[in-house]
């Protein structure tokens, strides 16, 4: 899904996506599997123009990727 987004982008989309990967990394189980299979577009900054006039979304974003521990952030 998130490949898919890459192709034809959809802010309101990724913001649920982004979402439902943050409230995952809540959990601790979850979020060690998350620093191992998180999509790497989500790592960099393939979607930064996407959540250029989102603030909410760009902030869990960051938020998602301090829980997995990803320095990185778009």
């Amino acid at each position: 899904m998130v490949a898919a987004l890459a192709e034809q982008p959809s802010s309101r989309l990724l913001k649920h996506i982004i979402r439902c990967y943050l409230r995952l990394s809540d959990n601790p189980r979850a979020c060690d599997a998350l620093r191992s299979c998180l999509p790497d577009m989500l790592r960099d900054a393939t979607f930064s123009s996407c959540l250029r006039e989102d603030q909410t979304t760009r902030r869990w974003l960051q938020q998602l990727l301090h829980n997995v521990g990803v320095n990185r952030v778009p």
